[in-house]
């Protein structure tokens, strides 16, 4: 089963959906957490046996890669109306 601990970039709605789908997720609000450093966030996630979901792009790199157990999700944001059909 997926497990996700949402980095506090990603919006409550989508964690909401996620829930409504059976993914067993957690905000990092849910825990009272705000404004955390990166190896914090993986520390927290790593405790908790969970892969990290986030729109913060430094977690592509190999560093912060290597360091999460379960691994990481990154959600790039795209400007629907800057999509070409």
């Amino acid at each position: 089963m997926l497990k996700l601990l949402a980095d506090e970039n990603i919006p409550r709605k989508i964690s909401i959906i996620l829930r409504e789908l059976g993914i067993d997720i957690i905000r990092l609000q849910d825990l009272g957490i705000r404004g955390i450093s990166d190896r914090e966030l993986i520390n927290i996630a790593n405790q908790h046996n969970k892969t990290i979901l986030t729109r913060d792009s430094d977690f592509i790199t190999s560093s912060l890669l290597s360091l999460a157990k379960n691994g990481v999700i990154y959600i790039s944001h795209i400007n629907p109306q800057e999509m070409k059909f």
